[in-house]
């Protein structure tokens, strides 16, 4: 008992060390990420920022080829490492390698014929912007190759849990594109073409960095040809269920944003844009914790410890949703102060955009950990197939309100209302899968979050009846209160004791390291 302890409190500690590393990371990276789309919008022009991101929306539509396979890496790659086989490792980083190798050049001439001719025939793309497009499209399906390419050697580090190389990386991938954002001022070029080829390079370098890093680092990361008929089979048969699943996020994101451009053009396009620059900074902040749970998560559950894996995933879903409420609140409240300061040019519906997204993200914090849970399982189908049937009506239904007359905003009330549903049915999937008691996740998390979210965002308002103008100094106000307001109310009713001893431990972990840093300074 006595070892199971200590082996649950290094684990904790691990987490712990690399959410921390994470966190720092993130907090820079969204302060760099938010200034960059900033100069990038105002170098480009809203137009141009809106066939960005119209274009960019064809491209991704054949992530979700790349996005599952990384989810199978991941898991597959974690699960070896949970069982303590190195031979096997090997075998699954070799093969996925050459799998991504093979569909990555596939998958770029298949977006430069469909996407090309979807591009050329079907979007509003306004006149004399066409050339550029095109240009995007090239660029942007170079970039989406070498990211395929990068995720095996993305996920054997993180399976490892180098979180601190995984943050440094990411912050030279930033630091970089706040780089060719400053470019852009300076530029006499056609600033968009000259946008999406540095963007490629950068790709490029950053390829390039985990590559090295992992062949320096891990034995099992250096290439050898493998064709495991049984291992490919297995890794196809749950990257088919991942794609699934992949293929409907995609849907729901960029195949909205094509259904924008073609019922309200690219202006529409520049203001989900600059929502989704928000959500990305946010979502990368939020997930940094569960990217540090998930191979805890998968590793206790080949290790068959199922009681320590339901707890992760009760802790992981309330730390998660926590933490975005203290940055969810103040910006939900201040949305159009806040894009004001930001951005030269505000682009219509930008702030309306942005209220709803912020809304839709909070079910979804929690959905991560949940998914991952049944990843841990490799058997993913039914899981899958009803969460999916279920997600994809936000596309459906956002298609028949706009072809009857109804706003560009219908799209994000239509999503946080399937998310939210999305949650129960995610939770009876699970009880089935790994044993988790709905009716215990509903009371140790749902019942909890409820109150503090109302309190959250309540107090906070109370400010917008003071005589108050729009400003920085407000936002600054309305920041600090609601951040207090968060985190006394988490501390009094939203942590268990246990988890208040967990974080204390950790705040203390940090400022000791914190100290530390300043004495060898």
């Amino acid at each position: 008992m006595e070892k199971n302890t200590s082996s649950s409190s290094q684990k904790n500690s691990r987490i712990a060390k690399n959410t921390i590393f994470l966190f720092v990371r993130s907090i820079i990276t969204i302060a760099v990420a938010l200034y960059t789309s900033r100069v990038v919008l105002s170098a480009l022009g809203v137009e141009d920022f809106g066939i960005f991101v119209a274009v960019g929306s064809v491209v991704a539509m054949f992530s979700s080829i790349s996005g599952s396979l990384s989810s199978a890496v991941s898991r597959f790659i974690t699960y070896e490492l949970g069982r303590g086989s190195e031979g096997k490792l090997s075998s699954v980083f070799s093969s996925s390698l050459l799998l991504q190798i093979l569909l990555s050049i596939c998958l770029f001439f298949l977006i430069l014929l469909i996407g090309g001719w979807f591009l050329n025939s079907k979007m509003n793309i306004p006149e004399g912007s066409l050339s550029a497009a095109n240009w995007v499209l090239l660029s942007t399906a170079i970039t989406f190759a070498i990211g395929m390419i990068t995720v095996s050697y993305q996920a054997m580090l993180i399976a490892h849990e180098r979180m601190k190389a995984f943050a440094y990386i990411g912050l030279v991938d930033v630091f970089l594109k706040l780089g060719v954002a400053l470019l852009l001022t300076i530029a006499t070029v056609d600033k968009l073409k000259l946008y999406t080829v540095l963007l490629t390079l950068i790709s490029l370098v950053i390829f390039t960095i985990y590559y090295f890093y992992c062949r320096y680092n891990f034995t099992s990361s250096r290439f050898k040809f493998v064709w495991d008929i049984n291992l490919l089979k297995e890794m196809f048969g749950f990257t088919g269920w991942a794609f699934f699943s992949s293929s409907v996020a995609i849907i729901n994101t960029q195949g909205i944003n094509i259904l924008m451009n073609l019922h309200f053009g690219v202006l529409t396009n520049a203001a989900r844009g600059v929502s989704t620059q928000v959500e990305n900074a946010l979502n990368q902040l939020i997930s940094n914790l569960t990217v540090a749970m998930n191979p805890q998560i998968t590793k206790s559950y080949a290790a068959g410890e199922k009681s320590y894996m339901h707890q992760l995933i009760c802790s992981g879903s309330k730390f998660s949703y926590f933490l975005a409420l203290f940055f969810i609140v103040p910006l939900f409240i201040e949305a159009e102060t806040v894009l004001n300061l930001w951005l030269k040019e505000v682009p219509e519906y930008a702030t309306v955009f942005l209220k709803l997204t912020l809304l839709t993200m909070l079910p979804q914090v929690m959905a991560g950990i949940l998914f991952t849970a049944a990843m841990a399982t490799g058997n993913i189908r039914r899981y899958a197939l009803i969460v999916n049937a279920v997600s994809v009506t936000v596309f459906l239904f956002a298609w028949a309100l706009y072809l009857n007359g109804y706003p560009p905003e219908t799209a994000y009330l239509v999503h946080l209302v399937i998310r939210v549903l999305l949650i129960a049915i995610r939770l009876q999937l699970l009880k089935s899968m790994i044993g988790l008691n709905p009716f215990l996740y509903f009371k140790s998390v749902i019942l909890v979050i409820i109150p503090v979210t109302f309190i959250a965002f309540v107090i906070p308002l109370t400010i917008l009846l003071l005589p108050i103008p729009d400003s920085f100094w407000r936002v600054v106000v309305v920041t600090l209160l609601a951040a207090s307001t968060t985190a006394f109310t988490v501390a009094a009713i939203g942590l268990t004791a246990r988890e208040k001893v967990f974080v204390r431990e950790k705040i203390a972990l940090l400022r000791n390291k914190f100290m530390r840093l300043q004495r060898d300074a």
